[in-house]
Order: C-alpha cells, then structure tokens, then sequence
C-alpha cells in the first residue's frame, strides 16, 4: 500500500492511497491508520483500487466509516477510477447498494456504486 501527498504552501490539497491487494479483518487495520494519517494531513483522501483487490466486509465497514469522518470534519474521503469486481460483488452480497442519497458523500459513495449491473451497461 502506498501513500502521497500532492502539497500545497498550507495543508496538501490530496492524500492518494493504494489499497494493494489485500483488504481483510488481518490487513485492515494498518489501512485504517493510513487513512486516519491522510485525512489528518489532507483535505481530500483519495483511494487507488487495485483491479485484482480482495476484500471482505471489514474493508467496506472501514470505507463508510471514513466518509462519515471525513465529512465530520469538512472533508473528503473517495476513489478514482472504476471500482474492482470483488467490490461490486461484496456490496450486492452483503445487501449494501445504496441506490438514494447519501449524506456523508453523495457524488462518490462507496456503496451507491450500486452493484456490478450498473457499471456493466
């Protein structure tokens, strides 16, 4: 997992994150520190998703919480890029999709991604 900063003369503008491979309950908690550290030294937190990530309920757990803190704080907390099918499939398992308004993030919810049907039409 990496991690940069794009600076700017106050506070950086972004942090970028790599999620890496692996994003499970024996990996999480290192990747939870990294964002807490990107949101404690950016505006923006942005995640890299690897294509070929694996990963379990803990990691999209972890994905809400963060949004919720980093608008807590007047912040932002995304991704870019087309998110990995493991992704979409964890969401429409674990009953997640959100398909109305989120509060925390609208424009880049993690879970209104909406399933793998959304990004295959």
């Amino acid at each position: 997992m990496e991690h940069a900063l794009l600076n700017t003369a106050q506070q950086p503008v972004e942090c970028v994150i790599a999620t890496g491979t692996r994003l499970n309950i024996e990996t999480v908690a290192d990747f939870q520190q990294r964002i807490r550290l990107g949101l404690n030294e950016a505006m923006t937190v942005v995640l890299e998703l690897d294509p070929e990530l694996e990963l379990d309920i803990t990691a999209l757990q972890l994905f809400c919480s963060a949004c919720k803190t980093a608008a807590a704080e007047g912040k932002r907390f995304t991704y870019r890029g087309q998110p990995p099918k493991a992704l979409l499939d964890l969401i429409a398992a674990a009953g997640a999709e959100r398909h109305d308004h989120c509060v925390n993030n609208d424009s880049t919810c993690f879970r209104k991604i909406g399933g793998l049907e959304q990004w295959q039409s």
